[in-house]
This record gives C-alpha cells, sequence and structure tokens, in this order.
C-alpha cells in the first residue's frame, strides 16, 4: 500500500491505491481546511508535494498548477504511489474567536432537575417490598433510570437509606450522599463552533464555559455540505455525529475540570442549534430537508437519554433538545426570540441571526413570522479570495482615508494580519463606497490609488500587505460574492416586512444575534445596505442568544414553556414561494439598495462621504 508522509512534522500513514488525499488526512485527524467538503471550490485545502505524485490534475486545479506544479487540493487528488506532502499555514486550521456571552432574561429559577434529601425506611420481615418501590414510593415518583436500578441495592445499603436522589421531572436518576452538587450544561451546537455551559443546578450559576470549533467542519463548512455528505454513504451520517458528540465531550471535560467537578456530577444536557445540526447530533436522518417541500424529520422538544448518542455524562444523564419550526428555522431561533423577549413585549420587531444560515424573524402585534436565507460563506470571510474565519490574524475592523486611500485596519489578536474576516470584509467594502473606490453598482471606480491592483485579470483594493510579502485585497469578485449575501439578508427583511405590512420605520427594535452579527458595525451594515435603516440606539446586538437559549431552558420551567410556545406559534415563510422575492432580491445587490427611499439617511451619508448617518448622533 502507497504511503503518505507529511513534512515537516514527519507522520506517515498507509492508504489504498486511488483513495482521496482530503480522506485519508481527515481520517487520521490532520489539521486541515476542508471548507465546501472536497468539492474543490474552497481552494482551502492547498497541499504542496514536496516527493512523488499523485493522480492527473482535476479541472477543478487548473489555476493552482499554473502557479506551480506542485501545489495541489488534497480534496481533488488521490494516492497512487508513495508521495511525501506539505500543508502550509494558510491550509491549516486556527483556533479561533467564538462568541460565547450574550444576553440573560430574567426567569424564575426552576430547574428541572432537583435534589430531595431523604432516610428511607429499611427493609424488614414486615416490610418486604422491593428496593426500587421504596425508593419510588418516598419519593413519590413514577419511574427509575435502570442505571440507576442496576446499582441501586449496593448503593442504598452503602448509604445507610440516608441519601440524596437525583430527580428529573418524575423519574429518579441517583442516589448519592449528602452534600454533592449536580450540575447541568447547556450547549450552543453551531454550524460552525460549540459553545458548552456548565452550570451548577442548585443556584443557576455558570461556573465554567468551553468553546471549540464544531468537529464536522472537516466534512463541510455549511448545512447544505453536511447534508449533501451524509446522503454519500451510509456510513457518513455516524462520522458526522461522532464528529461534534467528540467536540462536545472534549469541552464537557475542560468544563468540569475547570470548576473542581465530575463530568458524573452532570445529570442534564440542553441543546439549541438548527435543525440540520439537532438531527446530526441526534443521529436522525435529515433527506427529507435536502429538496422540497423541505419536511423536517421533527419540530417538538425531544428528550433522550445521554448515553444513547454518547454524550459522556452521568450514565443516567438526560438530553434535551429546543423545539424547531421548519427545516430551516430551528432551535437556535427559537433560542434567540426567548432570549429577545419580542413574543411578549409590544411593538414590531425585527430578529437577524447573521451567518451562512442567515435567518430573520419578523414579530407585529400577536404575529411572528420567520425565514431562513441562503447567505453564503461570505459573511463569514469564507469563499472569498483574501477571507478567512474569525481567527488570530483576521482583519476584523477597517476605516480608509477618503484623501489618501490610506487603509487602516485591526486584527484579531494584534498580530500581523493573516486574511480578512466577515466584519472587516463588511467595514472595507463600506468605507470603499464612502470613498468612491466603488460605484453603487458595486464596481470598482477608476480612482487614482496604487491600491487598485489587478489580481488575476480582474481589479482589486489592496488592505494589507504582511511581513511574508502575503497580500489581502477585496477583489471585484468578493464584492460581488458580497452583494449577494447581503442582499439575501435584506431581501428577506423587506419581504417579511412587506407580509407583516411593516415599514423600516415603524420597526421598534431591531436585534443581530450571531457572532457576526455582535462583531459587525451597525453602520457598515446600514450603509452597504445589509439591515434596514435605523437609529442606531434602535439596534441591538444580542451575542450567543442560542447558547443563552438551551441555558434559561436548563435553569426555568417557565423557559421551556415559553419556548414550546414560540415553536407552535411562529409561522415558516418559504421566501422562494413569495411573490416578487426574486425582484427584491435584486433590488438588494446594489449599494445600499436600488430604491434610495428605503435608505434616505444612508445614501445622504454616501453623497457626503462620511460615515456619520443623520440621526442626531
Amino acid at each position: 500500500m502507497p504511503v503518505v508522509t507529511i513534512q515537516p512534522e514527519g507522520k506517515r500513514f498507509l492508504a489504498s491505491h486511488g483513495t482521496s488525499l482530503i480522506d485519508i488526512l481527515v481520517g487520521e485527524g490532520v489539521n486541515i481546511e476542508n471548507v465546501c467538503g472536497g468539492r474543490g471550490i474552497c481552494k482551502k485545502c492547498i497541499i504542496e508535494v514536496v516527493k512523488g505524485k499523485l493522480s492527473e490534475p482535476t479541472a477543478r486545479e487548473y489555476e493552482l498548477i499554473m502557479v506551480s506544479r506542485k501545489l495541489r487540493l488534497a480534496c481533488q487528488a488521490k494516492v497512487v504511489e508513495d508521495v511525501v506532502i506539505k500543508i502550509p499555514d494558510s491550509s491549516r486550521q486556527f483556533k479561533g474567536r467564538i462568541l460565547e456571552h450574550g444576553y440573560i432574561p430574567d426567569f424564575t429559577f426552576s430547574p428541572s432537575l432537583k435534589i430531595v434529601s431523604i432516610r428511607l425506611e429499611e427493609p424488614s420481615l414486615k416490610d418486604q417490598r422491593s428496593d426500587m418501590e421504596r425508593l419510588v414510593d418516598a419519593l413519590k415518583a413514577r419511574s427509575i433510570d435502570i442505571m440507576l436500578l442496576r446499582k441501586l441495592p449496593s448503593r442504598l445499603r452503602k448509604l445507610d437509606w440516608d441519601i440524596d436522589a437525583i430527580i428529573h421531572e418524575d423519574e429518579v436518576l441517583d442516589v448519592r450522599k449528602h452534600s454533592v452538587c449536580p450540575y447541568g450544561i447547556a450547549v450552543d451546537i453551531g454550524t460552525t463552533t460549540v459553545v458548552v455551559y456548565l452550570v451548577r443546578l442548585s443556584d443557576g450559576k455558570m461556573v465554567s464555559v468551553k468553546s471549540d470549533y464544531n468537529g464536522q467542519i472537516i466534512y463541510g463548512d455549511d448545512v447544505i455540505s453536511r447534508m449533501t455528505y451524509a446522503v454519500q454513504d451510509s456510513e457518513n451520517p455516524g462520522k458526522l455525529q461522532k464528529a461534534v458528540v467528540s467536540t462536545i465531550n472534549k469541552l464537557i471535560h475542560e468544563a468540569v475540570k475547570e470548576a473542581g467537578c465530575d463530568f458524573s456530577d452532570v445529570y442534564e444536557a440542553v441543546f439549541s442549534g438548527n435543525t440540520a445540526m439537532l438531527s446530526l447530533l441526534l443521529g436522525i436522518e435529515t433527506i427529507g430537508m435536502a429538496s422540497a417541500p423541505f419536511a423536517p424529520p421533527f419540530r417538538s422538544r425531544l428528550k433522550l437519554k445521554a448515553r444513547e448518542i454518547g454524550i459522556e455524562i452521568n450514565d443516567s444523564g438526560v438530553v434535551s433538545t429546543l423545539p424547531v419550526v421548519s427545516s430551516y428555522v430551528g432551535g437556535d431561533i427559537i433560542s434567540d426570540i426567548l432570549v429577545s423577549g419580542i413574543h411578549k413585549t409590544d411593538g414590531n420587531f425585527l430578529l437577524i441571526d447573521l451567518g451562512t444560515n442567515g435567518e430573520v424573524v419578523l414579530k407585529k402585534g400577536g404575529d411572528i413570522i420567520a425565514t431562513s436565507t441562503a447567505a453564503g460563506p461570505a459573511l463569514e470571510g469564507a469563499g472569498l479570495s483574501s477571507g478567512m474565519r474569525g481567527m488570530e490574524g483576521a482583519i476584523e475592523s477597517v476605516s480608509i482615508d477618503g484623501k489618501t486611500f490610506e487603509v487602516y485596519y485591526r486584527t484579531i489578536g494584534g498580530v500581523e494580519p493573516r486574511g480578512i474576516c466577515g466584519s472587516g470584509v463588511v467595514d472595507a467594502i463600506a468605507w470603499m463606497l464612502l470613498t468612491g473606490i466603488i460605484d453603487k453598482s458595486g464596481r470598482i471606480s477608476e480612482v487614482e490609488t496604487e491600491r487598485i491592483v489587478d489580481v488575476n485579470g480582474e481589479k482589486a483594493f489592496l488592505i494589507a500587505v504582511n511581513s511574508q510579502g502575503r497580500r489581502i485585497y477585496i477583489t471585484q469578485s468578493d464584492i460581488r460574492n458580497f452583494q449577494l449575501a447581503k442582499a439575501a439578508i435584506f431581501s428577506a427583511c423587506i419581504v417579511l416586512m412587506r407580509i407583516a405590512n411593516v415599514h423600516p420605520e415603524e420597526l421598534s427594535k431591531i436585534y443581530l444575534f450571531g457572532a457576526f452579527g455582535n462583531y459587525i458595525d451597525p453602520r457598515s451594515a446600514m450603509i452597504t445596505g445589509m439591515i434596514p435603516e435605523a437609529p442606531l440606539d434602535k439596534i441591538v446586538q444580542m451575542g450567543n442568544g442560542s447558547g443563552y437559549g438551551a441555558y434559561v431552558n436548563l435553569i426555568s420551567k417557565k423557559a421551556r414553556e415559553e419556548a414550546d410556545e414560540i415553536a407552535r406559534k411562529v409561522k415558516a415563510i418559504e421566501l422562494n414561494t413569495v411573490d416578487g422575492f426574486q425582484q427584491e432580491f435584486i433590488s438588494a445587490t446594489h449599494f445600499p439598495h436600488s430604491r434610495l427611499e428605503l435608505f434616505p439617511r444612508v445614501s445622504k451619508a454616501i453623497e457626503r462621504r462620511s460615515p456619520m448617518i443623520d440621526y442626531g448622533q
């Protein structure tokens, strides 16, 4: 069998002849980008052939081999003989900035899990009830978990019948000695990241927060890529489930270690995420979600044992999910609504969860409508010539001098730039518009500056050059990709407002959720026409709504009831079935929009070439 060697690490792997190189690397746990799920689109998995050869290049590798015959895409190349390769830093995944914080709404502390201290009557010849009956009768419970029942006889006698019983709803999960504090975890399963909150269930306090990238990333950067991967082979759903469960378990162990407790002290886990992520976590097929009529596999809150899916908490621990609305309006949006409180507040509210899979919610009176829109990876920096996720070295903030065209930027971590992430892209394009570098159609203008350069036959604006000579720029194609992304978001907003008969000026608040929504400059988002024009004090950046929605579901019965009611109440809108949606989308590709009456103050700011939008701010 051929041997694949990775330099400079010296790692060696056996490979079957004809196996895809990316499958070998991913299968062996090698750190390499695989944003598009092996389709050769993202061009992020570039490797260099040091010795030996791979299969003949595919059409998707043409641009690479024109630069150097040694450069290949790991997802396109197959192993045909012994080969030595090098993976450049640009193709490796780096630890990034993950949004962990958010807004905590006020809910009465009333967890599903409770502790009852009790001394049981010992069995006697006159009272020969079973240990199970004795426990259940005393606690007025309905059932006992089988894992506890297996060890109950010895446990009760070891504790001399004087116990703390851990009860979830009407089921006894465990009996322990007094003074042992039970914990729960709230988990936000994002397409890109996973955040675990460890919570002390005696008082609801968060004692540790841990986060990392979702291990499923190696199988594709977005929901569609992963659902596509899931149906390609019968073993693939299991791989996807294993990947995310491994990420969650790693974070659980990190959290309990930091808190000074044990994973066996954790008895409950609540998961929030989009419908696909929750389905893949539970090992549920997603085939019905991938094509019309896009039927979700479930909608109501699901409850099961953690051991059924390999979540490493107490053997008797309980897992539940947030309910969902549709295939593309999931539990994360239920969490966003719950955390914002718009479902129980008078007024007209727009809620936008910004990311690769953008969701928009509009609340008017007692009605709530919601939709999902495929914004694409541009908002997270992927799919762009110099784009990257929000990691160390990513340019996250940009401004441009209108006279000299000098660029001022800030990177994550304060280190030299490696690329540009979503918030930086929005800033850069907003300032390019304000300074006349691009016009309202998005075309790069003929301004006199050395920063307008040619990149592979198209115009680009140079943002930065690092010490290794790597140039970071925004190309004409990048601008077009961004226009499609921002048009997807705004057209979803305007369609929902049209359905509800709400004008932008009638909005009481605009809530922005998600990592991208938290880190962007709202002014830049308005200038580019991504979100409706509004005074800045009406725009609220809410942070990780999904994670905090899971948290309040863990600690409050009232929150759980409200989440279930929200899921029943929200009406999902399929944009492609709405008359005029395509025209709205096309109109929204202009900067800020082809109908300038929707952006009167932003339009004046662009004319003045000033980022200050005249709301008296």
